[in-house]
């Protein structure tokens, strides 16, 4: 199974308009540029059954753009797992859904770097530093185990909308 690991987009910082984490939206960049990733991921042939999500505000608005963007016709699963940095909770997700072609998660750091590492390495330790709106690939083969996946990919949000842009260009080229 293909497991996408992303970091919500951008959000608005904490202040007297924002004074908790939970209610923190996505800024008017990171919608926008959430917005461009979902072609990039395209691009980068992202195909999944289920996107499961925090169910914070910030969070469940990248994955509503993505699940839009991305065509994803399954609803999207909240969990409260990613939101808590529950990595037993989010593994028993990940094992829930182990016989669709991929699952993407949407969350938070550092929960979902501590993932990825646990997933691939073995540890929590490794230090990988998803960026807001960062998206990680993973070939997982036997979920619950530690060093159960390969990293295959790990792309910034610069590199998503970049793939995006060269696609759309290329269509272009094609049709002319």
């Amino acid at each position: 199974m293909n497991l996408y690991i992303l970091r919500h987009g951008k959000a608005e910082a904490f202040g007297p308009s924002y004074p908790r984490d939970d209610l923190r939206p996505l800024s008017p960049r990171g919608r926008r540029r959430t917005e461009q990733s979902t072609t990039g991921m395209a691009a980068a042939n992202v195909v999944v059954d289920a996107i499961i999500s925090s169910p914070l505000l910030r969070a469940r608005q990248t994955a509503e753009i993505v699940h839009q963007g991305l065509e994803v016709a399954a609803d999207i699963e909240y969990a409260d797992a990613l939101a808590r940095g529950d990595l037993s909770g989010i593994v028993a997700l990940i094992r829930s859904h182990a016989r669709g072609k991929g699952v993407m998660l949407v969350g938070h750091e550092p929960t979902l770097s501590q993932l990825i590492s646990i997933l691939a390495c073995g540890a929590p330790g490794g230090t990988f530093g998803l960026k807001p709106g960062g998206l990680c690939k993973l070939q997982a083969y036997d979920i619950g185990l530690w060093q159960c996946a390969v990293l295959r990919w790990f792309l910034t949000p610069k590199q998503l909308v970049g793939l995006g842009r060269r696609s759309r260009t290329s269509n272009r080229d094609a049709a002319a």
